[in-house]
């Protein structure tokens, strides 16, 4: 029997109290322990929601910046256009909150998959703007051949903005909207079908970008710079 993590922390947290209250610590120390506990189990069971609670007031700033560097960096390409490849980007509404403390995307992301893009040769296009009715057009679309979404998601969706989500399920019809390639660059799930799943042949799939569990910049840009480091080699 597996016991939770969470379930020995809680009694832990109450033998404390319990510790401290009979030995006669006072009221104070009894207030400090629970504190102490309160912020352990939200690192555990909040992890990058904590983080961003505490930076929030430097997120302000820096992801709006950040967002006008990566939109002045997208205009050197191609945009909403058919290509062999298409790159489909998560927006932000900035009358929602969210938007304003995550950001999609980083450029030196975008430089690197950029970089990428053009070692694959062929042409490619960004959707900065996509909504459903664009996405669907794109995934039926017989000419474009791989299909990136970048942002924020999971496994099973994508949001397309800060509040509006793309249903992967929604395209289980691999004769009508069969890719050779899609990455799912963003966070996933360790159980369920992917759009992965759904639209690419199994012997494709390994090869598609796609991590069963929640990523960040980091995990990214090193899946990215691997990926550029064997067409490298190849090439050589």
């Amino acid at each position: 029997m597996r016991i939770d993590v969470q379930l020995v922390i809680f009694f832990v947290y109450l033998l404390a109290l319990g510790y401290l209250l009979l030995k006669g610590y006072g009221l104070l120390s009894v207030v400090y322990v629970h504190l102490f506990f309160v912020v352990i189990y939200g690192i555990i069971c909040f992890r990058e929601d904590l983080l961003i609670f505490l930076f929030s007031p430097i997120l302000a700033v820096v992801t709006p910046v950040e967002n006008d560097f990566t939109q002045r960096y997208l205009k050197n390409f191609e945009q909403n256009v058919r290509a062999k490849t298409v790159v489909i980007l998560g927006r932000s509404d900035w009358f929602k909150l969210d938007a304003w403390l995550r950001h999609n995307f980083l450029k030196k992301e975008l430089k690197l998959l950029v970089n990428l893009l053009q070692m694959n040769g062929g042409k490619f296009s960004f959707y900065i703007k996509a909504k459903y009715k664009d996405v669907e057009k794109i995934m039926a679309d017989k000419t474009i051949k791989e299909v990136y979404f970048f942002g924020h998601g999971d496994s099973h969706v994508f949001q397309l903005n800060t509040e509006e989500v793309l249903y992967y399920c929604d395209f289980n019809d691999p004769n009508k909207y069969g890719k050779e390639h899609i990455h799912q660059i963003h966070c996933g799930d360790p159980d369920g079908k992917s759009l992965i799943d759904y639209v690419v042949l199994k012997e494709n799939r390994a090869k598609c970008f796609f991590f069963r569990k929640p990523i960040n910049s980091y995990d990214i840009q090193n899946e990215l710079k691997r990926r550029i480091k064997i067409k490298e080699v190849f090439s050589a």
